[in-house]
């Protein structure tokens, strides 16, 4: 039977038990530097190379001995190239006879070939890359638990590594129940529905860069459930089961992880999602989603997406928000909610209409909202109220009212 638990965490405390509990993975793997944006440096990574290995010119121009400019401009009148100056270009080494280089913007030639120069360089060395000056040997070039973008990946190249040890991405288990479902792609008979919450966590599973496991769709039997979860549990960082913790007759996800490990959150403070859930079979966590489809994805976005930032060393990341004006009063419930928006720009100021879905397909709601607002219970938010909107993208998309 169902029992209201003692503890209800609100998203912020929700967050705070994840940065509490969920922990790097420990598996690594060494992969090309060519292959590696967006995993994450499993070590410190030191230079191989020092470069430029010589002085190179830094703009393209004329390398010169300084000291020929030691009384002021010399005569070059008598001056040959490859003897008393030479072509310098961008990047490259200049010979060892030169220390300066003056840009070509300041060099000039007559009828006959012969140079001269607009200014003279004020000191020795100028326009010239030092050794060392773009990587040095020995150098941390990138942390451990640092994500690698296109711009590291350069400069791990250009410093000698072209292999790197990254942490293994993490293998997430989804495993889907319900006896009223059927797999995406097929008929969808009378009284069934379609499982479409597979491909939908696989996708948010990827885009933290993890490795999902899907499992085929589990009927509400305890036998076939505690099967299913002991298997994923062998194989998986992290473990996804979805539906079964509500309150109906063969709602069994809960007894299901009582029975295989220890619970922390049996449900959460707050809706959509409320019948979200945290336990822990020995050292794999264990997240139950809520099975309408809205709740889940909600969720994941919130609390898979977090865990899985986690296990690779990164920070639980809040929702991107901007200021927007209430457009209408808000009235709070019984329990924290996550309310629905639609952001527009008017006049320069951005506003926000709280969405009612009653009377829209999950698609039209989906596109009639760009973002979120978080009610604590019982609040009371007036129309013209400055609120944190959390968006589901940039506000250059806003749209104008």
């Amino acid at each position: 039977m169902y029992k209201v638990p003692d503890f209800l965490p609100g998203r912020d405390e929700m967050f705070r038990i994840l940065e509490d509990n969920i922990k790097p993975v420990t598996r690594t793997e060494t992969i090309r530097v060519a292959d590696s944006l967006g995993r994450v440096c499993a070590v410190d990574v030191l230079a191989k190379n020092t470069l430029p290995n010589k002085p190179t010119s830094a703009c393209d121009g004329v390398s010169v001995r300084y000291e020929d400019f030691f009384e002021g401009m010399p005569d070059t009148l008598s001056w040959v190239e490859g003897k008393d100056y030479c072509f310098s270009n961008t990047g490259v080494a200049i010979k060892d006879a030169f220390d300066t280089v003056i840009p070509i913007e300041k060099v000039e030639f007559d009828e006959k070939g012969e140079i001269s120069f607009l200014s003279a360089p004020k000191n020795s060395g100028d326009r010239v890359g030092v050794v060392g000056g773009q990587t040095k040997a020995g150098e941390l070039i990138a942390h451990q638990g640092e994500i690698i973008n296109a711009s590291l990946i350069g400069i791990l190249l250009t410093s000698g590594i072209t292999n790197i040890k990254v942490l293994a991405k993490p293998k997430v288990a989804f495993i889907p129940t319900g006896d009223e479902l059927v797999p995406a792609g097929y008929d969808t008979p009378l009284g069934k529905n379609v499982e479409s919450n597979s491909l939908m966590l696989k996708a948010h599973i990827n885009e933290c860069g993890g490795e999902a496991i899907l499992y085929p769709i589990i009927p509400d039997v305890m036998e076939k459930l505690t099967e299913a979860i002991s298997s994923a549990i062998e194989v998986a960082d992290l473990v996804l089961i979805c539906a079964g913790s509500s309150k109906g007759n063969k709602d069994f996800t809960i007894e299901l992880l009582e029975s295989v490990g220890n619970v922390l959150v049996y449900e959460l403070g707050h809706g959509p999602g409320k019948h979200c859930s945290l336990a822990y079979a020995g050292n794999t966590p264990i997240i139950g989603l809520p099975g309408p489809p809205m709740g889940a994805d909600l969720t994941a976005g919130l609390y898979v997406k977090n865990a899985m930032h986690l296990m690779q060393m990164q920070p639980v990341q809040s929702p991107y928000a901007i200021e927007a004006e209430l457009t209408e009063d808000v009235n709070g419930i019984a329990f924290d909610f996550i309310r629905q928006m639609k952001v527009v720009v008017k006049d320069g100021r951005y506003l926000a209409q709280p969405i009612a879905n009653q009377g829209m397909t999950r698609a039209e709601f989906y596109h009639q909202t760009n973002g979120y607002l978080y009610i604590e219970k019982e609040a009371v938010i007036k129309a013209g109220t400055k609120i944190s909107v959390e968006m589901r993208y940039p506000k250059e998309y806003v749209e104008e009212a």
